[in-house]
């Protein structure tokens, strides 16, 4: 199998960095946990949020803890920081090639959409955010491990993107789109999903954006690894 990995993420308009962070770590057991983690608020304040959550997910990852473990633990480590006054999102797409399972660990408000054997559907509710009460935990769900399975989830900016203009994404043209796509497409369509969304707000995004996807395709002949970027300054 290949594992293809996508992602778009811009600040909200009028603010030079997101509030949110995404970050890509290998499990040590084999496979890939993809990381988004989205602090309270926006700009500076809110992207040391999400980098603190987001690193101590990465760090505990690399170690070996199972990712509800690793959820659990960041919420902790947040509520503990800041003393339960400051909030984030977190969402942990895991493909875990020890188990032969695909894994989402979710803190978050925001659905996250999977496609697998030609079904799209959503996982959303119940789950919470973190940082603000000592018991938060994770909702998880662990799936099988096979071809042509794709991950999407995004901050709520992609939600809450058009709502000042009366409009919104058209969700059951993204989940018809979504059910047909070629995982070797996800870089191109995520990108084009970013644009629809970004027009939305007429380019002036009103909060932080960002979306992540992960594919799982059949690829047995080709052992190179790649990986690529596009980053401004």
């Amino acid at each position: 199998m290949r594992i293809d990995v996508a992602w778009a993420k811009i600040p909200k308009g009028g603010f030079g960095e997101s509030g949110d962070t995404i970050e890509l770590v290998e499990r040590p057991l084999g496979g890939v946990s993809l990381i988004l983690a989205d602090g309270q608020g926006s700009g500076p304040a809110a992207k040391r949020i999400s980098r603190l959550v987001s690193m101590k997910a990465v760090s505990l990852i690399a170690d070996g803890s199972r990712d509800g473990a690793v959820a659990r633990a960041v919420q902790d480590m947040l509520y503990t920081a800041r003393e339960g006054r400051v909030t984030a999102t977190l969402v942990v797409l895991s493909c875990d090639m020890h188990t032969n399972t695909v894994v989402i660990a979710r803190n978050t408000p925001v659905p996250v959409l999977i496609r697998q054997e030609n079904v799209v559907f959503r996982l959303e509710g119940g789950s919470e955010v973190i940082g603000t009460y000592r018991k938060t935990r994770p909702a998880m769900t662990e799936l099988p491990l096979i071809p042509d399975t794709i991950l999407l989830t995004f901050s709520d900016g992609v939600i809450n993107a058009g709502k000042r203009f009366g409009k919104s994404l058209p969700w059951d043209m993204i989940e018809q789109e979504l059910k047909s796509l070629e995982v070797k497409d996800l870089e191109e369509w995520v990108n084009d999903l970013m644009t629809r969304t970004l027009a939305l707000d007429k380019d002036r995004p009103s909060d932080d954006v960002s979306i992540v996807a992960l594919g799982i395709r059949s690829d047995v002949q080709n052992a190179i690894r790649t990986l690529s970027a596009s980053i401004p300054y």
